[in-house]
């Protein structure tokens, strides 16, 4: 009994030491007190990486998950939308944003202005609706999700 208490016991340290020596450890998701604002910096940053052709950044923010759904009906996963030239940005505008938190989950929902090149062509469709969905990873937010529609028309 004791040696099977002392195997345990060393079971444990070891365990405990490998974690505090290497790994990182998760944090839980923080209680956002104004989720709007925190969406519009991971947003911000979701466009920023775009315009500015960060693949790299855009890499790193990207969920393992990461899923597009365009407003013609094409979408991609992650490896898909990383292999081929994302749509270049030149400039844009959020507005109306609205924010939701559960847990390690925060949904955006918002206006896009965006002007730039889409498949070669000019694109400057005016304010369009965008849903984006950022997860909490134990240590930064990811974009999980996000959502083109079509324009607003008057």
């Amino acid at each position: 009994m004791i040696g099977r208490t002392l195997a345990a016991v060393l079971i444990v340290a070891l365990a405990s030491t490998a974690c505090a020596a290497g790994a990182p450890v998760a944090s839980p998701a923080p209680s956002l007190a104004d989720p709007a604002g925190e969406a519009t910096r991971q947003v911000n940053r979701f466009f920023d990486l775009l315009r500015d052709r960060d693949v790299a950044g855009l890499g790193d923010f990207l969920s393992p998950a990461f899923t597009l759904q365009r407003a013609d009906g094409s979408g991609a996963g992650r490896i898909d939308y990383l292999a081929v030239e994302p749509a270049r940005i030149t400039a844009y505008r959020i507005t109306d944003l609205r924010a939701n938190q559960s847990g390690p989950v925060l949904v955006a929902r918002y206006l896009a202005d965006v002007e730039g090149m889409v498949n070669t062509l000019p694109y400057a469709p005016g304010p369009a609706p965008r849903l984006s969905v950022f997860v909490w990873n134990g240590s930064d937010w990811q974009i999980v999700a996000h959502a083109n529609f079509n324009p607003l028309s008057g």
